[in-house]
């Protein structure tokens, strides 16, 4: 049985209700105090997403210097068609010849480079840069793809060149008509008796 003193009385109602107070059921605490309850709740989930956005944004701006180096960016190029020569002039400064690759694919160049860097300061931090570019260009027509040559100039310049075939569009020949008969295997034969 339960004791009297656990319950208040309608006899006491001026009892303080800060002690102990026992029950067959649960407590039961007023709607508005379980509203305030997931209010603060929400307030700190607010708090720790705006923490965390603030964070990303901090790591983002930290590392965008890195990001922007690691893109492929390419490099500025200029194209010369000077009298007999084709040119193509690069602008890679920062790259040595071992960093460049320069492929040819019958009427394709295909320029490639790729240089990394890495520093220590004086502090003990390290530094950290890549460099990389790709870039494809067709060989106009007329050009001997067999004669195609590359150098890099002191002031980091890659210059690729290649003569010109000379054209033949102005000048006029005959061709001769070959008959296709039996004409054909006597000559064989006859070619055969000679040796």
């Amino acid at each position: 049985m339960l004791c009297s003193h656990g319950f208040p009385s309608a006899l006491s109602p001026f009892m303080d209700f800060s002690w102990p107070v026992r029950s067959l059921w649960p407590e039961v605490r007023p709607l508005f105090y379980q509203q305030h309850v997931m209010q603060r709740d929400l307030q700190e989930l607010r708090s720790s997403l705006q923490l965390m956005d603030k964070l990303q944004r901090q790591i983002l701006e930290d590392t965008e210097p890195f990001r922007n180096s690691v893109a492929l960016q390419p490099v500025s190029y200029q194209l010369h068609k000077e009298g007999e020569h084709f040119g193509l002039t690069l602008d890679t400064q920062g790259f040595s010849p071992e960093d460049l690759s320069v492929r040819q694919v019958g009427r394709k160049l295909r320029v490639s480079g790729k240089t990394e860097r890495k520093q220590e300061d004086r502090k003990g931090s390290y530094s950290y840069s890549l460099q990389e570019f790709r870039q494809e260009f067709d060989l106009p027509e007329g050009v001997n793809h067999e004669d195609v040559s590359c150098h890099l100039s002191p002031d980091g310049k890659l210059h690729i060149q290649a003569a010109k075939v000379p054209c033949f569009e102005g000048t006029e020949r005959e061709l001769t008509i070959k008959r296709s008969s039996e004409e054909e295997p006597q000559q064989r034969t006859e070619d055969k008796k000679l040796w």
